[in-house]
């Protein structure tokens, strides 16, 4: 039999470290991981559990509220490959898409989509810039609304006149999209 003091220091696991933390951390904007969720309270969550693996990686921890870890660790409600898609999807989010399209996806998570008026949404001036990747992958669509501009003229005499507010329709695959996103399916 072995000795309690020998088995408690096998068990024994030191904090998750720093660099490891912070990367956790940023990557989920520090909320929790689960979409539906996004709890500002967090916690390490283990992927494959640290006693089978003694695992402290970034590729091994997902940021979760006390409440979604308890629900994966202990009570087995969110399973392990449910968790993966969690934590690959926020790899994408984080690599295409910039802080404005990721709110937005976030905010339109929670209302009715199918309901043509909650597809529709205007963004002031920059904002064409700022959802960029989202409009290339066809996400939403410029329905070219002829907003507020913006008069200037030139040194040379001539007025240009710049769009300061764009319209934007959420197309049927950022409907698509955005659904498999809140419910934590695959959105690569």
């Amino acid at each position: 039999m072995k000795n309690p003091k020998e088995v408690a220091k096998v068990q024994r696991r030191d904090a998750v470290p720093a660099e490891a933390a912070r990367a956790v951390l940023v990557e989920a904007g520090h909320r929790c991981a689960i979409p539906t969720c996004r709890t500002t309270t967090t916690e390490f969550a283990h992927i494959v559990p640290w006693a089978q693996t003694q695992d402290d990686s970034f590729e091994n921890l997902i940021a979760l509220c006390p409440n979604c870890h308890t629900r994966f660790d202990q009570k087995k409600e969110i399973d392990r490959k449910s968790i993966r898609m969690y934590k690959q999807n926020l790899s994408i989010l984080n690599n295409r898409y910039g802080e404005l399209e990721r709110k937005i996806f976030s905010t339109l998570s929670e209302v009715d989509l199918t309901d043509p008026a909650n597809r529709v949404f205007i963004l002031g001036a920059g904002g064409d810039l700022m959802i960029a990747n989202a409009v290339k992958d066809g996400l939403f669509e410029d329905k070219h609304v002829e907003g507020i501009g913006l008069e200037i003229e030139g040194s040379n005499g001539v007025s240009r006149i710049f769009q300061t507010t764009f319209t934007y329709w959420v197309s049927d695959i950022g409907v698509e999209f955005i659904g498999r996103m809140a419910s934590g399916e695959d959105i690569a």
